[in-house]
């Protein structure tokens, strides 16, 4: 209450008065959040001070040393927790303000923090039932994808498979690419939707060694082929799951569900049983 509103007021009704607080407006809340996640302004649900524009130097500079490491040797799902996981995590963790290294605020730079791990859980199950039944009737393993649910072998591997794929790539990329990239990016840019972009790209020439140089890929020793695989699938999911982090106030756990869920069709064909598969 500040001092001496008026001389002649006496101490009474107009002062209650002034103390009744004004009504909440119902929208004034709903209109930051939107501001600060669309337009880029400040969210205060994600945590400040952790990240700064030499994150986003140091996070690229590792990106591309990963990237020359591959087309030297390509890795398996395996390593990827030490090259996508443990050393970003790492980097993370030693770059971080002093006072506030540990392996909490880490987690917490990548989007890992225990208040936040809900938000975006039921997009990230809604987009991903949405590619799943895409995957059933016009996927590349469509075929294959249909005659596992008619026999019903679906109805268990796809569980299985979606918790492996929590445990391998739907983990390990999206750590180093949501949670360690693209947030670094988005301080070095100065615009989230912008670093989203940046990531996506960065998502799709990842595969590009992989298009390549993997025997087992359509596009193995074809250049234009492995370009045209890589950034025609690793764009379009980058955006989608950059999207998501976004949306779900930098949740990571929201995008490894998503991740894991698109993934999780076609790897259940890749799973056989015995001599005749």
């Amino acid at each position: 209450m500040r001092e001496g509103a008026s001389g002649g007021e006496q101490a009474g009704g107009t002062e209650s008065a002034a103390a009744e607080p004004a009504e909440p407006n119902p929208g004034e809340n709903l209109g930051a959040r939107l501001h600060a996640t669309i337009g880029g302004g400040k969210d205060r649900s994600r945590p400040s001070g952790l990240v700064s524009a030499k994150h986003g130097l140091i996070a690229l500079a590792y990106y591309l040393a990963y990237l020359a490491w591959l087309f030297w040797k390509p890795e398996s799902e395996f390593a990827h927790w030490a090259t996508m996981v443990a050393i970003p995590l790492a980097i993370a963790t030693v770059t971080l303000p002093r006072g506030r290294r540990g392996l909490k605020s880490a987690l917490t730079s990548v989007g890992l923090r225990r208040g936040n791990l809900r938000a975006g859980i039921g997009w990230a199950l809604l987009a991903g039932a949405a590619l799943t039944a895409f995957q059933v009737y016009e996927g590349g393993n469509a075929a294959a994808i249909r005659e596992m649910i008619r026999t019903g072998r679906a109805y268990w591997l796809f569980p299985v498979t979606f918790l492996l794929m929590m445990g391998l790539a739907g983990f390990t990329e999206e750590f180093l690419f949501r949670g360690f990239l693209q947030t670094r990016l988005e301080k070095l840019l100065h615009t989230r939707w912008g670093a989203m972009l940046v990531t996506a790209l960065l998502f799709g020439v990842y595969h590009l060694p992989y298009a390549y140089l993997n025997p087992h890929w359509r596009s193995h020793g074809d250049w234009g082929a492995a370009w045209s695989a890589a950034m025609g699938n690793g764009v379009p999911g980058g955006i989608l799951l950059g999207s998501l982090y976004i949306v779900s106030r930098g949740n990571l756990l929201a995008c490894i569900i998503l991740h894991s869920l698109i993934n999780a069709a076609p790897a259940m064909t890749m799973i056989h049983f015995g001599a005749g598969g």
